[in-house]
């Protein structure tokens, strides 16, 4: 069951700003999960991935990725009138889910990578469309987007504290130039 979304969730001007958080939200769990939980993959991942430090220099393509799906979700989370943290939730797992085997499978096919690092980008992207769905609906259940704004700004902040912590106490690997 739907949540009636208010009329204002549907301009053109707040669902930017709303992309805008989602497209944060899913740049914090990067971070988070490519600079602590998956790091060692960038320093063990064969020959299909790229040397850390020409990974680390195309880092802004990968977010550009991520705000034309943040764009994407929002839409979609709009045109279906989601509202709430259980739609946004059922939306990511059906979107993440897909997206996520698909992605996965695919590269395993096709190219050089391991089932370990297939897996791994399937948890990557399940993961950020579940975050970025869920504060896709959020905020389009909400009047306001300063409270979910603010819920962003510390979770990012949490992500980059987490990861800086981890990699300057060698919990996890931190790459060098």
């Amino acid at each position: 069951m739907h949540t009636v979304v208010p009329e204002q969730s549907r301009s053109v001007a707040r669902r930017l700003r709303l992309t805008l958080l989602v497209w944060l939200v899913m740049v914090g769990l990067d971070l988070l999960m490519n600079g602590a939980l998956f790091a060692r993959i960038y320093q063990d991942g064969g020959p299909f991935l790229l040397a850390p430090m020409e990974a680390f220099r195309r880092i802004p393509l990968g977010y550009a990725a991520f705000l034309i799906l943040a764009f994407g979700i929002v839409e979609i989370a709009s045109r279906l009138h989601l509202a709430g943290l259980t739609d946004g939730l059922r939306m990511g797992f059906a979107l993440g889910g897909a997206l996520a085997a698909i992605w996965s499978l695919s590269l395993f096919s096709i190219a050089s990578i391991g089932a370990e690092v297939a897996a791994i980008f399937a948890v990557v992207w399940l993961a950020l469309l579940l975050v970025g769905s869920a504060v896709a609906a959020v905020g389009l259940g909400r009047t306001s987007l300063r409270g979910l704004a603010v819920e962003v700004a510390v979770f990012d902040l949490a992500c980059l504290v987490t990861v800086i912590a981890l990699q300057s106490f060698g919990v996890v690997p931190a790459q060098t130039a």
